[in-house]
């Protein structure tokens, strides 16, 4: 059966607002400004040169044969994000609540101006191809126009949140029962009737039960049980793994079926090692958890994170770097939960750098983590972050003079030795032996000197020590709170947990709430133009 294209038609919703829609944008606007200035400035968002980039783009996705009104759809996409609904109830509510109608110019409509299946359809579109970054630019320019930020000096907060998976987190033996069940899925579309021969000739009896741990039958608080019931899921993967042997050229030739395959490798490996007591081939499960641990089958990308050394948490962290000024946000980087903070941050700076003007940065000290940071503080720049802290009950590093203009670092009792970055700079055992200040200095025993670690972005690191004990240091500080506060304004409507699977997915979702809260700053701001008028 053929397939059939939609067409993108320009959409031209009037600019004039009727009698009927000021009388809801006059109710509207106490309570919620954002409706209003998206109804007022929809024209400037989603004018003719961004409906011909969309309409340029590939349209495979969508199905059907009615044309489609793309700057429609790109208004649908941030009302639904303001609701944080799915594309159904995005739907419905068009139907119930006056404001989206207003705002998608179908107001008095029959039927509701957008449909759930074309609605989600075009977001996959702005994913592939990615015209959500587009018109987050487009949000970002038309909040400059507006009065939430403007041509001038940007100062950038970086910082991060957790962000829980789509995808809850399981054990080892779920983990190697749902990568088992998913590859005889694919087995099955690949093989057909064949599949089920297959899985009879290999005795599979684990297979078909909704439950593992209840087809085992097992008491999983005991450790033999924990290992008799790995030993018997591993025994039905082998099972499994035989039965698929002859046809060898079908798991070069089907990549799902070789990425089932390969996925239940990666669990066995990342989840138990090769057991002494076990006879050949034994293993059990690990006693630690491998560094970059997969957690789930279906999210792929989920790991464990931690906001703190006691909590912790599964899924993703989404990084953002808020102007300062203005509170809005100008760049949203998705990662996973285990993935430096610098990294993010990297990317992050990358992007704040194509901004014009003279760039300063904030940062969390888990960004400080990489030495590069203090490259990022170059001419024409500015980088303010908290330094790392050097507390301790004997003498700590701000106790001893780094010299970096002759290069070696004196202790309190006046020892001077050279200093090298980034490795440590350790002090003769004969200087310190005989030392009053000894006991201050290390608990170690008579023999050894006093060692000192000199990091290798040491003098960034002094150079904000220095400007923090400044008051103006001090209150530059103090404004990075309002990132805090920006970004639990766009959790609202978010929310802690990940909408959608997929490391794409999320990284549209993050922009599409990143870029309502931008919208909602420039309403804001205009609407304290207007009242001071």
């Amino acid at each position: 059966m053929p397939h059939h294209h939609t067409e993108d038609v320009m959409w031209n919703p009037p600019i004039a607002v009727p009698p009927e829609e000021q009388t809801i944008a006059a109710r509207t606007r106490k309570t919620r400004q954002f409706f209003v200035f998206l109804r007022e400035h929809r024209h400037e968002l989603v004018d003719a040169d961004f409906q011909d980039t969309l309409a340029h783009s590939d349209r495979s996705k969508p199905g059907g044969q009615a044309p489609v009104e793309a700057g429609l759809w790109a208004l649908a996409t941030r009302w639904q994000a303001y609701g944080h609904v799915g594309e159904r109830d995005a739907v419905a509510l068009t139907g119930m609540d006056t404001r989206g109608p207003m705002v998608l110019a179908g107001l008095g409509a029959e039927q509701p101006p957008c449909s759930q299946g074309t609605l989600g359809n075009f977001r996959m579109r702005l994913i592939a191809h990615p015209l959500d970054k587009t018109l987050w630019e487009r949000t970002v320019a038309l909040a400059e126009t507006t009065g939430g930020f403007g041509a001038r000096q940007l100062r950038a907060v970086l910082d991060s949140t957790p962000l829980v998976g789509a995808r809850r987190g399981e054990d080892t033996l779920h983990l190697l029962g749902h990568a088992r069940r998913t590859a005889v899925d694919r087995a099955a579309q690949a093989l057909g009737p064949s599949a089920e021969a297959v899985v009879e000739d290999a005795g599979l009896g684990l297979v078909g039960h909704r439950s593992l741990k209840a087809a085992l039958a097992r008491a999983g608080g005991e450790p033999r049980a924990r290992a008799c019931a790995l030993g018997l899921v591993l025994e039905d993967v082998a099972r499994w793994q035989r039965g698929l042997a002859p046809p060898q050229t079908l798991a070069a030739a089907q990549p799902p079926l070789k990425e089932g395959m390969e996925t239940i490798t990666q669990m066995i490996a990342q989840d138990t090692e090769p057991d002494p007591g076990g006879g050949p081939g034994g293993r059990r499960l690990q006693h630690h958890v491998a560094p970059d641990r997969r957690i789930s089958i279906e999210a792929k990308d989920s790991r464990h994170g931690r906001t703190s050394r006691a909590q912790t948490f599964n899924g993703f962290q989404e990084h953002c770097a808020v102007d300062l000024d203005r509170t809005g946000i100008r760049e949203v980087v998705m990662g996973p939960a285990n993935a430096p903070e610098y990294e993010a941050g990297e990317l992050l700076a990358a992007e704040l750098a194509k901004a014009p003007g003279r760039l300063q940065r904030t940062r969390d000290l888990g960004s400080m983590a990489r030495p590069r940071i203090a490259h990022w503080a170059e001419p024409g720049g500015y980088s303010m972050a908290r330094p790392w802290p050097q507390g301790g009950p004997r003498c700590t590093k701000p106790d001893f003079t780094l010299d970096f203009a002759g290069m070696q670092v004196t202790c309190p009792g006046g020892q001077s030795v050279p200093m090298v970055l980034g490795t440590p700079a350790p002090f003769p055992a004969a200087g310190c032996d005989g030392c009053a200040l000894r006991p201050q200095g290390t608990n170690a025993t008579r023999g050894p000197g006093r060692s000192l670690r000199i990091r290798t972005d040491a003098p960034f690191q002094q150079k904000l020590r220095a400007t923090m004990q400044t008051r103006r240091g001090r209150a530059a500080r103090r404004k990075r709170t309002a990132v805090e506060h920006t970004m639990a304004h766009q959790l609202v409507p978010q929310g802690r947990r990940a909408r959608y699977k997929g490391w794409r997915k999320k990284q549209f979702d993050g922009r599409r709430h990143a870029a309502v809260s931008n919208l909602q700053v420039a309403a804001h701001y205009e609407e304290e133009h207007r009242l001071a008028s």
